[in-house]
């Protein structure tokens, strides 16, 4: 993990939530408005980083190989075996950059839930 990369990557999520802020609510920042925003940006970029970190998107493989191979017989031929196809859609994805990008939006969530509980009082 660098730490320049998580700060540029923090910076870049602020200053995405800064421009949400604009589009949405004008140029009146309170404090109820910028918990919100950040929340959402948080809670958008988080979710993806988690897939992504989890490896999750490879239940899919299995789903498209099976719909494929039934409807396909060429498909079939090609890929006798689910391990066929799944050694050459076999994916290495570096966790390092969707480490931070997970650190980054939970500051965010945790940035927006302490607002919002700070709006309330």
């Amino acid at each position: 993990m660098k730490l320049i990369r998580l700060l540029l990557i923090f910076a870049g999520l602020v200053l995405g939530s800064y421009l949400l802020h604009l589009l949405v609510y004008g140029s009146v920042v309170t404090v109820t408005k910028a918990a919100n925003v950040l929340f959402v940006v948080g809670m958008i970029t988080i979710l993806p980083t988690i897939i992504a970190m989890t490896q999750s998107y490879k239940v899919f493989q299995g789903f498209n190989y099976a719909f494929r191979s039934f409807f396909s017989t060429g498909f079939r031929h090609t890929y006798p075996k689910f391990s066929d196809y799944k050694n050459e859609k076999d994916v290495n994805i570096k966790t390092t950059i969707f480490l931070e990008m997970f650190i980054g939006s939970l500051i965010l969530v945790v940035a927006g839930i302490i607002l919002s509980v700070v709006a309330l009082r």
